[in-house]
């Protein structure tokens, strides 16, 4: 009965929806509406779930930009794409809560790792590697701009090596911390080249969660036995990281570099536009109606942008032809001014919308469901104390990306399933051990 309620409300907000005629007041509700879901429900679960980061991530990148760079602008097009976005969130909600009844099944089976006697040694000299590999590139990004950084870059082979700048820093976590007992400070100063080359490279999602996905499975390792020397370290650490990241994008804004949706500082207005100046705007309501109005002259493509995830692993050398990226040609398609490594956000609904129209909205239902499936593992692997509490982390910023560009974020994520079972197999000596209730 809770689930068809809950439901309900969504439907009922969704038909609100429609009503709106007003572009910033359409905004404004809707960034109220989650408002209250996030504070409600994470008070009365106690804890934050993918849900929430997804809800947060739809503020954060997409309804930001209503707040930040159209207002009040009278645009039949951008109020069509908005309400698109709405609707789509609202499904995914109805997808997620149509399988909440499924719940986690408690397993005997208890994993120990022993650390193998060069895991250390190979951890450092991955590290060095990830740091010497991505230098040229982070200088340069840090000087010039960061499309200037990503000039000449192969896209997937830097799509997986960024993989690795996420799952490292946690696996040394593990290894050092939990495994060898060593002090917090160890693992913290042989992860910080790892941070500093995501600083310089003038991106502030990769820095910030590389050091979440740290804190997560520090926290979830600890439970219940963090001292308040090593949480005001980590407290510390992560204040640092954030106030970094806020002068590299004042520092960005204020050197013209990557300024393709320039954003302003606001005076009070109202809450949502007071805060989403501290959020980041991406376009994807600009992109969203602009593709709107293409595929309203124009045939869909039915599958080939989404399946992109499938064959992107293939080099251009050996397919010459090989469709690029939504957000890299169909900008192209209607502006202009961009460099070689330079692609749109379309947000989670733009792949989808391309293949399908109005018709992705039933792929979106499912993927609400896959939230609700991924909780499930989620909820398993942290409270399992060993290695797969990592990746129970590394789920968080694969969320809040998704939301933002759900391509993109796939072969990240399939960059940190990659490295997280190559480190398992190579620095962990692993043990079954089969306890009885």
């Amino acid at each position: 009965m809770d689930r068809l309620i809950k439901i309900s409300i969504l439907i009922l907000l969704t038909l609100i929806t429609l009503m709106f005629y007003d572009f910033y007041m359409l905004g404004t509700f809707y960034f109220y509406v989650l408002g209250i879901f996030l504070l409600y429900d994470i008070a009365r679960n106690k804890k934050i779930k993918l849900i929430h980061v997804w809800c947060f991530a739809f503020v954060f990148i997409i309804l930001s930009e209503v707040f930040l760079t159209i207002g009040e602008t009278l645009d039949a097009n951008l109020l069509a794409a908005l309400k698109f976005l709405i609707i789509a969130n609202n499904v995914i909600l109805m997808g997620y809560f149509s399988n909440e009844s499924i719940t986690s099944e408690d397993t005997n089976n208890h994993y120990t790792y022993t650390p193998r006697k060069v895991g250390g040694i190979f951890l450092i000299i991955l590290v060095l590697i990830y740091f010497l590999f991505n230098l040229p590139s982070a200088l340069i990004a840090f000087s010039s701009g960061r499309q200037a950084g990503s000039e000449g870059q192969d896209y997937v082979l830097s799509s997986i090596i960024s993989s690795a700048g996420f799952v490292l820093p946690s696996v040394i976590l593990f290894y050092f911390h939990y495994l060898k007992k060593t002090p917090l400070l160890v693992p913290l100063l042989f992860s910080l080249p790892i941070f500093a080359i995501l600083f310089m490279g003038g991106t502030r999602f990769p820095l910030l969660f590389s050091f979440l996905g740290f804190f997560i499975t520090y926290q979830n390792l600890n439970e219940g036995k963090i001292s308040v020397k090593k949480l005001a370290l980590m407290v510390s650490a992560g204040i640092i990281l954030v106030s970094a990241s806020f002068a590299m994008k004042e520092f960005r804004s204020n050197s013209g570099q990557d300024a393709v949706y320039a954003e302003e500082k606001a005076a009070y207005k109202d809450i949502p536009t007071y805060t989403s100046q501290y959020f980041s705007n991406e376009g994807v309501i600009d992109m969203t109606g602009l593709m709107m109005q293409h595929f309203t002259f124009n045939n869909h493509l039915y599958g080939t942008s989404s399946s992109f995830v499938a064959y992107f692993w293939v080099p251009r050398f050996l397919w010459e032809d090989k469709p690029t990226m939504l957000g890299h040609w169909f900008i192209r398609l209607y502006r202009g001014g961009f460099s070689d490594g330079h692609s749109a956000s379309f947000g989670f609904t733009g792949d989808l919308f391309a293949d399908f129209g109005y018709g992705s909205l039933f792929f979106i239902f499912f993927l609400g469901r896959l939230i609700r499936r991924g909780e499930i593992f989620q909820a398993k692997a942290l409270a399992s104390k060993n290695y797969k509490v990592i990746l129970g982390a590394m789920l968080y910023p694969y969320v809040f990306f998704f939301v933002r560009s759900p391509i993109t974020a796939t072969i990240t994520f399939l960059g940190i399933l990659f490295f997280f079972y190559i480190f398992k197999r190579i620095i962990f000596a692993e043990q079954l051990e089969i306890k009885s209730i």
